[in-house]
């Protein structure tokens, strides 16, 4: 990522979303686009986005299932629904669902761009949301996915980061095998504890073995942490 701000477009009427994607990267967004929800929620795009344009008419699952599961996997990801419907039901469920603003077709490209920002920056301003963390000498920034220790960059893989923004998280709360393999792996298969251990040996191997201070800490019975001291 280049540091725009990521917006994911979930639109099967083809012209809709080309006009989506040119008008988004006009004004300054990284777009990607996807012609039903099956394909927007098994791309690893979610993990990036910073809000979803979608609209409720879907092939498939359609866009009330869809905010739903995105919801209960990324309660802080915004939603913004399109609809060409005006009856005032479509707008209730939508938000029911957890929708954060609601957008009839057709509408004025002009108020759209304003209604992203707008949620943007709410939910940029909502307590306890956090784009940065610092835990002593390791930086994690989740915009531009870049982690960096005693000022040296660490290549990281997608799940190695998001096991470390989860220990992030936590702020130095234990985190049970259980939790991650919900949290990262999003219950889309089972992985074993072996599993869960070789990625956060992998994640030692990178944060903590090269530098003098043991970062990742593990407290049995409990989980992993991430703390400057063992706790």
């Amino acid at each position: 990522m280049n540091g725009k701000k990521c917006i994911l477009v979930i639109e099967d009427e083809i012209v809709v979303q080309r006009s989506l994607v040119e008008n988004l990267t006009k004004n300054g967004f990284e777009v990607f686009a996807f012609d039903s929800a099956e394909q927007g929620l098994e791309s690893n795009m979610l993990d990036y986005a910073d809000a979803i344009i979608m609209d409720i008419r879907l092939p498939g699952i359609d866009g009330w299932q869809a905010t739903s599961m995105i919801k209960s996997r990324y309660s802080s990801m915004p939603v913004i629904m399109l609809t060409a419907y005006n009856d005032i039901s479509y707008r209730i469920q939508g938000f029911e669902t957890g929708a954060d603003d609601y957008v009839i077709k057709p509408f004025f490209m002009e108020e759209l761009m304003a209604r992203i920002r707008a949620v943007l920056k709410r939910y940029e301003l909502a307590p306890g949301k956090k784009s940065f963390y610092e835990i002593g000498d390791l930086t994690i920034d989740l915009k531009t996915k870049m982690v960096i220790r005693n000022e040296q960059k660490i290549k990281l893989s997608l799940t190695e980061f998001n096991l470390l923004t989860l220990l992030a998280e936590e702020q130095g709360r234990p985190v049970s095998k259980e939790e991650i393999m919900q949290k990262v792996w999003k219950g889309r298969y089972r992985v074993g504890d072996n599993t869960i251990e070789v990625y956060i040996n992998l994640l030692r191997n990178k944060i903590d073995r090269p530098f003098g201070e043991k970062l990742i800490h593990t407290k049995p019975g409990f989980g992993y942490l991430l703390s400057k001291e063992d706790q």
